[in-house]
């Protein structure tokens, strides 16, 4: 009852193995050492892969740097308002910025600058004979040689030549493509410095200074290794450099950006990152000194038109001041001279807008840009609608330019941009064109005025008549004239004064570049990682998915009855290999279990009756019947060996006896006790087979005779083990544990289910079963293990006492 309650108690908690269970540290320890050849193999298996992905992987270098960008709240101060005053306003924010940094146009500019058109790689040759082109790697400028003389229209691009260097003074050369589905190959000796003349390509391959220089010191590297270049398609890479470039906010709130880049060169990472922000910087002043420069060009083509009239007017009124010395003007002919001066200077004002208004009208007329335009402002104009409408304008156009940085022509963002910038043009055309009317009507009526105070003049004597209309020319193309030099000299103050809005603060440098791939310290850690744990978890998936029994931790975690033994996997031919290998591991396993049964049983039964079962057939109860009974019977008691099974006999197997008479003879009553007792081989062995199959085996054992048997083999006999039919497949055993001071329920590693556990569980539960121990058959000891200490025998009194089942 002791041991039902124990079960009760532990069914509980654990019923099934379909739930989870904690694993004990040290069993997994026990389980994975068990398999260690597997840790061992996943182990050099990933380590070797590690080891290729490191040796073989292309590597990658990282660098950056960081670039303050000026904000478009940011006010101009000093010469940056005067420039402010000379053109709208073009600075962008930080994201615009982003869209630009980012654009192909600019990467493009950046490789131009830096002269890419020649890429170098170096190889290895294997035994000085196989090129591995899988380890070429890029050496930028570490290449000992340069490709020189070549024409953008006679080059294959993206297509390797490698170079073989033979001396100092000869290489070969080796190429091999396809072109307009033709192969061609080619490889010749040839001198350095030759010019390489074929139909496809021209060129000549030279020494760098250095490493002509170095050649003897570093002859044997020179000559083991290939090198290979190739010319590369700027536009293409130019695409790739402004996908690969990184630019992302150097802080939430700041207005510093950080560029990154990887490639396969460390210094090639660093000398594009600072050549991009340099290009940056500089197109961005070069458009700030595109609308100065328009200015000054504006300026400039007035002044010479305006120039010639100038120096005209300025000698014929020297010339008359010369003939006529000094002469005195009549109160009339000031007040004539006054007036006149005052309308010359409106006119020339007049004159100087309209000539900047047809300026104007014809660039919104022709022009499809709006980089470089002149500002009414910059002409002295203060119209508001019109600067409004100039600025927009501009604006515009440069939030198209953008857009068209990072989006196609087509996208929704450009087409509304085009619909504004017609819609501005329109309004902007029609109001130059409304302003050049109103200032020809004004014109008009300044030219009315002027001939009416000319007419005044006529009046006056023809010296100072003369005199006044000298001095108006001149004044008009004076007046002009001046305020022309006045503007250019603001632009050119403008020009000179022009700084980059934008500032790198630390550039790119080579020693701050650091791989990224492949990481081999990080390669190497994952590869021992991952060949110590797959294997693991493969074994925990592997022992939770399996429905079989593998250990003995399987048993005791989910049940509390005591494991009586573990019997060795039997290695000989022998069906008793106890009596014929008394020393080996298989007999002191049988001899642990001897010692575990009297602890089970106590000293105080005469006579125990013993009986052995299992889930199935197969499991090993019959070998395990018959090698118990002969290792108790070496102890001089008289043991008789029962063969209970009567529906599948197999117990006169074990003994190698006949099978014509037996127990069910007996339960027949045609045999008597003596006569189905069958002496063995073994000393105080004895064994009744199972006889002939009855066609009533579970009437027979429920039978009184069944009882007279037991009887009759307990008054002769010191210990009767009966071998049973499984439980799982019929009842019998179910009519015969109640006969048994012990039953024996036997699983095999490896072959018996786990839910033979369970369904010997609930047997202990309902009170079905006695006394009950658990026997582990055909254990299989790892090689370098000792079968006892593997499996902890001698479990001590302790562990009985503890279940009740001892004294």
């Amino acid at each position: 009852m002791k041991q039902n309650q124990s079960i009760k108690t532990v069914s509980t908690e654990t019923d099934s193995f379909s739930g989870k269970h904690s694993q004990d540290f040290s069993k997994l320890i026990a389980r994975f050492s068990g398999k260690w050849y597997l840790f061992l193999f996943n182990l050099l298996f990933f380590i070797a892969i590690a080891v290729v992905i490191n040796h073989f992987s292309h590597p990658l270098y990282k660098g950056s740097t960081t670039l303050l960008i000026r904000s478009e709240q940011t006010k101009p101060i000093g010469a940056q308002a005067l420039i402010q005053d000379l053109s709208f306003d073009t600075r962008d924010n930080i994201r615009n910025q982003i869209g630009i940094l980012k654009s192909y146009s600019l990467a493009k500019r950046t490789l131009e600058t830096l002269d890419l058109k020649v890429s170098y790689f170096k190889m290895p040759r294997m035994l000085g004979k196989w090129r591995i082109n899988a380890l070429a790697r890029n050496i930028y400028q570490d290449s000992p040689i340069v490709v020189k003389n070549f024409s953008g229209n006679r080059i294959l691009k993206d297509i390797p030549f490698f170079v073989h260097i033979l001396s100092q003074d000869k290489y070969v050369l080796e190429v091999k493509t396809t072109i307009n589905d033709i192969e061609f190959s080619e490889i010749d000796t040839l001198q350095f410095g030759q010019i390489i003349n074929n139909p496809y390509f021209s060129f000549s391959i030279h020494w760098r200074d250095e490493a002509n220089r170095q050649f003897q010191a570093n002859k044997s590297s020179l000559i083991k290794n290939d090198f290979s270049f190739i010319f590369l398609d700027i536009e293409k890479l130019a695409a790739q450099y402004a996908q690969k470039l990184k630019v992302n906010f150097y802080f939430d709130d700041a207005s510093i950006l950080e560029l990154s880049l990887e490639d396969t060169h460390p210094k090639l990472v660093a000398d594009f990152l600072n050549q991009h922000t340099r290009s940056f910087i500089e197109s961005g002043l070069e458009e700030k000194n595109r609308i100065a420069n328009a200015t000054i060009q504006f300026i400039d083509n007035q002044i010479s038109g305006i120039s010639d009239s100038l120096q005209a007017a300025e000698s014929d009124f020297q010339k008359f001041r010369s003939q006529n010395k000094l002469i005195n003007i009549s109160t009339e002919g000031n007040f004539a001279m006054e007036k006149l001066e005052a309308l010359v200077t409106e006119k020339s004002n007049l004159q100087r807008m309209l000539k900047y208004f047809e300026y104007l009208y014809d660039y919104i007329q022709t022009k499809t840009e709006f980089n470089d335009i002149i500002v009414p402002s910059t002409m002295g104009i203060s119209d508001q609608s019109l600067n409004r409408l100039v600025t927009n304008l501009a604006e515009a156009y440069a939030t198209r330019n953008r857009l068209l940085m990072t989006t196609r022509e087509t996208s929704p963002q450009v087409r509304q941009i085009n619909s504004e910038i017609e819609s501005i043009r329109h309004s902007l055309i029609e109001n130059v064109r409304n302003i050049i009317n109103t200032s020809e009507i004004e014109m008009e009526q300044i030219n009315q005025q002027i001939e009416e105070v000319n007419q005044q003049i006529q009046k006056l004597p023809g010296t100072e008549r003369k005199y006044i209309n000298i001095q108006r020319d001149f004044q008009l193309n004076d007046n002009i004239y001046t305020f022309l030099l006045q503007k250019r000299a603001e632009a050119g103050i403008a020009l000179a004064s022009n700084i980059p809005d934008h500032k790198i603060i630390d550039p790119a440098f080579v020693r701050n570049t650091y791989q990224t791939t492949p990481k081999p310290t990080a390669n190497l850690i994952i590869a021992a990682f991952l060949g110590l744990i797959i294997p693991a978890l493969g074994l925990i998936i592997g022992d939770n998915l399996n429905t079989r029994i593998n250990s003995n931790y399987v048993v005791e975690e989910h049940t509390s009855i005591p494991l009586l033994g573990y019997i060795e996997h039997n290695r000989y031919d022998e069906k008793i290999p106890v009596i014929q290998h008394p020393s080996s591991p298989l007999a002191e396993s049988f001899r642990a279990l001897r010692t575990n049964i009297d602890f089970m049983i106590g000293k105080n039964i005469p006579s125990p009756v013993i009986a052995v079962t299992s889930s199935v057939s197969g499991e090993g109860k019959s070998f395990c019947a018959a090698n118990l009974g002969a290792i108790i019977a070496i102890t001089g008691k008289k043991v008789l060996v029962v063969g209970l099974d009567l529906r599948k006999p197999r117990t006169h197997k074990e003994f190698m006896i006949e099978n014509i008479n037996g127990l069910s003879n007996y339960l027949l009553g045609t045999s008597s006790f003596e006569q189905v007792v069958k002496e063995s081989d073994i000393k105080g062995l004895s064994v009744v087979p199972s006889g002939p199959i009855p066609p009533n085996p579970a009437e027979l054992i429920q039978s009184d005779k069944m009882d007279n048997f037991i009887k009759t083999a307990k008054e002769q006999f010191d210990v009767i083990i009966l071998d049973t039919p499984p439980l799982a497949l019929v009842s019998d055993t179910l009519l015969i544990t109640r006969m048994a001071e012990l039953t024996i329920f036997v699983v095999r590693q490896k072959f018996s289910r786990k839910h033979a556990i369970n369904f010997l569980n609930h047997l202990v539960e309902a009170g079905r079963l006695n006394k009950t121990g658990i026997l582990m058959n055909d254990i299989t000891t790892p090689k370098g293990y000792n079968s006892l200490s593997q499996y902890g025998y001698g479990y001590g009194y302790s562990r009985f006492k503890k279940s009740g089942y001892y004294g």
